[in-house]
Order: structure tokens, then C-alpha cells, then sequence
């Protein structure tokens, strides 16, 4: 349906064939079983912020700009998504009117918090857990595989390379709780952090120098996810590299940031294909 990774014209490429509100964070075609949820960092001065939690859960804001958020429309549909066999497809503003798709997600649940509304007044706001599956099966070397056993973060770093990227690519068991959804996701997000260290062996992915210091768990090298979705970024060793201090700064604030981070999606794909 859509290509992970790759950027789409909202309004001719989306709704065009599919429908839906072409406004707003979140649509729902009428005539297709699916949510369109959108994700950008203009909404945050007005209560919108998304972001990837350490838990590996993408904690997204609902719709509703003043007053009382209410579980209705597009904050209905996210909920009850899965009571009506309707799939919930994510994607992240990345330029005026262009998106790029993330991938499919799955709400766990969600929790109320206080935040300002448009006019800046406090106001009820619902933050949805998604669990976003960033793999793109068609076209990866691999496919995660459901983990039905121990999910013991700490024994991760007694795991090999390969151990690690295929705990980094688990999934949860078809019928699993929310509860060992969210395991599994933390679970995923912490091998994911420890397979790309390991597979830049302790050197700099983006300037190749060596990692500028140790710790007790090994070379001081930093996660940057190539693909933003609010810094957290999907969750896949192609979409993840390890970097110094210094290149991950430059990634984030540098004038040429684009280019680089262009380079930096080059070289997490080749660094899988020599890591497998």
C-alpha cells in the first residue's frame, strides 16, 4: 500500500486515492479499513508532542485544537482501530505538504495529561501508545520474528551480533497482551541500541573515527535514527546508526544536516548488508 521510507504528496498521493480528511493529524477514509495518522513538530507550541518514549511506544497526541479533547471522530478511531478491523498507517511531515510513510502501528492504550490548547489555555488532551512497525517485509533481508520467550533486557549484552539484530527486529506473538506488547517493544528498542554499537565496532558511522571514549558496557558511540518521527525515529537497524558526539550534533543542528543525514541513510543500508 505504501512504501516505508519513501515521501508522499498528502494530497494527491494519499487522499487522493484513498480519501479522508486531507486536513489534520488524523483521517479516516471512509471507504478503505484504515486510520491516517500524521505526526510534525509545528504542532508542539500548542500541545502536540510526539515522540518515541524509552520504552520503545510512540506516544501520539490526539485531535482537538481548543478546549477538552473529546474520544471522538479521529481520536475514536485511533482507539478502536482494532475492534473495527481498520489498520493504522503513520506518517511524518517532512516538507510543506509532503510526508514520508513510517509504517503501520497498533494502539495499546492511552492516557490524559494537561496540556495548553491553541489559545493557550489548559485543557484535557489524550496521548495514544502506538506500537509503530517500522519493517518494510517486501524488501528486508529478514522478517521479525514473534518472541514467545524471556525478554531479560540485562542478558542482551551476553548476546552475539546476530543474536542482538534479531532480538532488535521481535515482534509480539498474533493475540499477546498490552502488557507483553509493551515488554516486547522495550525489549526491542534497548537490542536495537546495542546491535548498532556493536556493529559500528566501536567506530564513528558517519566520520569513522573511534568512539572518543569507553564505558563499563563498552565504546561511547550514540544511537541517531536517520528517519526523524520527533527524534525517536522508526525502530530498524537500517534505520539506525552510531555516531560520535560530534556527528550526532552535526546531524541534528549542522547547515548541511539534510546532506548528511542523506549520507547517513546510505551508509546504515550498507553497514547491514556487511553486518549479515
Amino acid at each position: 500500500m505504501f512504501e516505508i521510507g519513501k515521501e508522499y504528496k498528502r494530497k494527491t498521493e494519499i487522499h487522493g486515492p484513498y480519501g479522508g480528511q486531507a486536513q489534520g493529524g488524523i483521517s479516516t477514509p471512509k471507504n478503505f479499513p484504515v486510520v491516517f495518522v500524521f505526526t510534525s513538530d509545528a504542532g508542539e507550541q500548542h500541545g502536540y508532542k510526539d515522540e518515541y518514549r524509552e520504552d520503545g511506544i510512540f506516544w501520539y497526541t490526539g485531535e482537538g485544537q481548543v478546549g477538552d479533547m473529546k474520544m471522538a471522530s479521529g481520536n475514536k478511531a485511533i482507539l478502536e482501530h482494532s475492534k473495527n478491523k481498520k489498520t493504522i498507517h503513520v506518517f511524518e511531515y517532512t516538507k510543506k505538504a509532503f510526508v514520508r510513510y513510517i509504517g503501520t502501528a497498533e494502539c495499546l492504550g492511552y492516557h490524559e495529561e494537561t496540556r495548553p490548547d491553541r489559545e493557550g489555555n489548559d485543557r484535557n488532551v489524550f496521548v495514544f501508545h502506538l506500537d509503530i512497525n517500522s519493517v518494510d517485509t517486501a524488501n528486508q533481508v529478514s522478517e521479525p520474528s514473534a518472541s514467545y520467550g524471556s525478554k531479560n533486557v540485562k542478558g542482551l549484552k551476553n548476546k552475539s551480533l546476530k543474536e542482538l539484530r534479531r532480538a532488535a527486529l521481535t515482534s509480539s506473538p498474533i493475540g499477546a497482551s498490552s502488557k507483553a506488547k509493551r515488554e516486547t517493544a522495550y525489549y526491542r528498542s534497548q537490542a536495537l541500541k546495542l546491535y548498532v554499537v556493536a556493529r559500528s565496532k566501536g567506530l564513528c558511522e558517519g566520520c569513522g573515527s573511534g568512539a572518543p571514549f569507553q564505558t563499563n558496557s563498552g565504546p561511547f558511540l550514540e544511537c541517531h535514527h536517520v528517519h526523524r518521527l520527533a527524534d525517536g525515529g522508526p525502530d530498524h537497524p537500517e534505520n539506525v546508526v552510531a555516531l560520535c558526539p560530534n556527528c550526532h550534533r552535526r546531524a541534528h543542528f549542522a547547515k548541511d544536516a539534510v546532506i548528511f543525514n542523506n549520507e547517513l541513510k546510505k551508509i546504515a543500508v550498507e553497514a547491514e548488508k556487511n553486518a549479515l
